[in-house]
């Protein structure tokens, strides 16, 4: 049905070694992403830092453990982007659109211009670090208030 063991191997090496392009080719052109169409790319572990990807479509782009740190991602559509555990440390959220988005364990320390509007967009835990203007009240489960300072 699926062809054998070895067959599957290769196909999963070949997946691999596509996406390990591909990331590169974007590592590499971080600093002019500006308006890209990254959507639905896997960039887990991707170092992103100091990235322009202001007005970049990120949408249900997987983010996991990447490097974000001071990227600018104002008027970036970050809808139902998967980022747990991502380093947003330093990175521009100006109109941002977080519709959705996964950032459960994500580091958003230092962040600039992140709102509460858009972080009760988001989905996020109590592993989640926010910048010191952002207030987060954890109440019953994983109800919390969100004020901004």
């Amino acid at each position: 049905m699926f062809g054998s063991e070895d067959s599957l191997s290769q196909e999963g090496q070949k997946i691999v070694a596509e996406w390990e392009q591909e990331r590169k080719k974007i590592e590499s052109n971080k600093a002019n992403l500006s308006g890209a169409d990254l959507s639905f790319l896997k960039l887990m572990e991707s170092d992103l830092s100091d990235a322009d990807l202001s007005e970049a479509d990120l949408n249900s782009t997987y983010l996991i453990k990447a490097n974000l740190r001071n990227a600018n991602l104002s008027n970036a559509d970050l809808s139902s982007v998967v980022a747990s555990d991502a380093d947003f440390t330093g990175a521009n959220f100006e109109d941002a659109e977080l519709m959705g988005a996964f950032l459960n364990g994500a580091n958003l320390k230092d962040a600039k211009n992140l709102t509460c509007d858009q972080i009760e967009c988001a989905e996020f835990d109590r592993d989640t670090q926010f910048p010191s203007y952002i207030c987060i009240t954890w109440g019953e489960g994983k109800q919390c208030e969100c004020k901004e300072q």
